[in-house]
């Protein structure tokens, strides 16, 4: 599996438009033919990106084991979106450098020959595509921008739909009719195709609905550390292995939000997850949820399975436990040497700890509880890292990232699994 596809995204978009548009025009060889080239070329890059991003707003569960879960399939969603405003902003300023060129003196102006025919089509193609372009980067700020409530901007989020459509068009009827019949014209007609059915496909409310499911909340547990053991009945539910997560919806005004299932499958239905207060609507749920009440559950989602031969090293970081609280109730477990790191400020603020402590006693893992209030912090370096042939992670990002700087510092390193749950 290639896992940097980003980076191929742009290689093959601009090989193709390179080597089509050398072999027809040759090498430009003014700053009007450069300003030209370029204008074509980030468009063309702008459109193959914003494609991928539709695609992997669908959530494609054909795609999951190519990337890796839907976790990192939104984490490279995020990087298209970032991507694609930078491409998008590059485009338009390229359109626009002539005044900026002509002021400065840089480049002779440019010499019509004739009276230039207008095309309304043409002309309406440039403003709508102006129009998307300036709302897209609007939104791609609006999108990084933390403060703003993740219900606010669930919704704004789905005009990139109808944007996307509206950008198609553009590249459509501004595309040079000549490049139709070559090799990137194929790349643009499958990315305006891939990308618009994608949008309508969003817009027509069906992303998710195959995997979605109705049941009720059966129990609610408040735990310490303003956590919430939630345990939900569904009345269809096609399985799902220990590890995975879901797309939990309490209240359809604020949708849904990535959850892990904190238990194993055993074929009723039930399913549990342990959420901590951590958000605006997060910190409200102990107050808004009550027994009975009706929710939809859509996955399950994520290849965060624990699969592997050898020793291994479990590190869990707070709610991070979730995960392997499924693993550690899975009847499939196999036994394998591992030692389990599960990092908290203390002991009384662990989720379900004796669970932990007994099932870990039970399947022969060692456990090492890592409590922050007492001074105490994990030291990846104690790991013995070359001695493992897989390192799991769940936790905070930071934590993470230190891991991965460590790891590769190593001459031999285990595969290092985690997931990525910043979906925004």
């Amino acid at each position: 599996m290639y896992n940097k596809p980003l980076p191929l995204i742009l290689l093959i978009s601009t090989l193709l438009y390179c080597a089509t548009t050398y072999l027809q025009n040759g090498i430009p060889a003014s700053y009007w033919q450069w300003r030209h080239e370029l204008v074509l070329l980030t468009g063309v890059q702008l459109m193959t990106v914003m494609s991928a991003a539709m695609l992997l707003a669908v959530r494609p569960v054909w795609l999951e084991s190519t990337l890796n879960g839907l976790d990192k399939m939104y984490a490279l969603h995020k990087q298209l979106g970032i991507t694609a405003g930078i491409l998008l902003a590059a485009h338009w300023l390229i359109k626009l450098s002539p005044k900026l060129v002509m002021a400065m003196e840089w480049a002779a102006p440019r010499i019509r020959s004739g009276a230039k025919i207008k095309d309304p089509l043409l002309d309406w193609a440039k403003d709508v595509g102006e129009w998307a372009a300036w709302a897209i980067l609007a939104m791609v700020i609006l999108a990084l921008l933390r403060a703003v409530p993740y219900r606010y901007w669930r919704k704004v989020h789905k005009l990139f739909a109808p944007l996307f459509l509206m950008g198609a068009f553009h590249g459509l009827i501004l595309m040079p009719s000549e490049f139709w019949l070559t090799p990137v014209g194929a790349l643009m007609a499958t990315a305006l195709l891939t990308g618009s059915l994608c949008a309508l496909y969003a817009l027509f409310g069906q992303i998710g609905q195959r995997q979605q499911h109705q049941g009720h909340i059966q129990a609610i547990e408040p735990l310490a550390a303003n956590q919430l053991a939630v345990t939900c009945q569904l009345n269809t539910w096609p399985g799902h292995t220990a590890g995975q997560f879901a797309l939990v919806s309490f209240d359809p005004a604020e949708g849904a939000h990535p959850y892990t299932i904190a238990a194993a499958d055993h074929g009723y239905g039930e399913l549990r997850f342990i959420i901590k207060g951590l958000g605006d609507y997060t910190q409200t749920l102990a107050q808004k949820l009550q027994v009975g009440a009706a929710m939809t559950v859509e996955g399950p989602y994520g290849r965060f399975n624990g699969q592997g031969t050898g020793a291994q090293a479990w590190i869990a970081g707070g709610i991070g436990v979730t995960p392997f609280l499924a693993w550690l109730d899975s009847a499939d477990f196999q036994q394998q040497s591992i030692d389990f790191y599960y990092c908290v400020s203390s002991a009384s603020a662990a989720a379900r700890l004796d669970e932990v402590r007994q099932a870990c006693a039970s399947k022969q893992i060692r456990l090492h509880l890592i409590e922050s209030d007492s001074g105490q912090r994990l030291d990846i370096r104690q790991i013995n890292a070359e001695q493992l042939s897989d390192i799991w992670y769940c936790g905070p990002a930071g934590l993470g990232q230190a891991i991965c700087q460590h790891l590769s510092q190593l001459g031999s390193a285990p595969r290092f699994h985690h997931e990525v749950f910043a979906m925004r």
